[in-house]
């Protein structure tokens, strides 16, 4: 079973990502043990999508509830290793946490603190589906506060250039 798995991720480069991730409370978090400086987000501020009514259901807002879209490339350097979208929930989050997400600060670690987890919506990899390209693997996740209210749900796409980097000790 181990030498499958081994195997597997040989086979899809994706796949001990999507292992990783799905252990881990934030994307940020796993993003960071692969960079020597902190991860930063570079915020696409041309973009706005409101939520679909499925992404409310998740989010537990009605339809008047703001909700936030974000586009963002977290970066390493000058290496993007993930772009996502997130929309999230401003009234949950506290003044500071909406003041640092207005400007470049990923959103993982500006919720750090509501001690946030992750449940998956979905997860391919680039060998399992062709419209993951040219990404190696993407997700949707709803990301949870300590409390158990939904914060947001994101999209994220991982880069080619995540790979080929080595995990850190945390």
């Amino acid at each position: 079973m181990i030498l499958a798995g081994l195997l597997l991720a040989q086979a899809d480069p994706g796949e001990s990502l999507r292992q990783e991730l799905r252990s881990a409370h934030s994307a940020t978090a796993v993003l960071q043990r692969r960079c020597a400086t902190p991860i930063r987000a570079v915020v696409d501020r041309t973009v706005a999508r409101g939520p679909t009514p499925e992404q409310r259901a998740h989010l537990a807002v009605g339809p008047a509830d703001p909700v936030v879209y974000r586009s963002v490339a977290l970066k390493c350097g000058d290496l993007s290793l993930s772009i996502a979208e997130n929309w999230y929930v401003p009234a949950r989050l506290t003044p500071e946490m909406n003041a640092a997400l207005a400007g470049d600060t990923p959103f993982g670690a500006a919720i750090r603190p509501l001690a946030p987890s992750r449940r998956t919506l979905g997860i391919a990899t680039q060998g399992e589906d062709a419209t993951v390209a040219p990404y190696v693997l993407r997700q949707r996740a709803l990301v949870i506060g300590g409390n158990g209210r939904p914060l947001a749900e994101v999209v994220e796409n991982y880069t080619p250039e995540l790979i080929g980097l080595p995990v850190r000790k945390p």
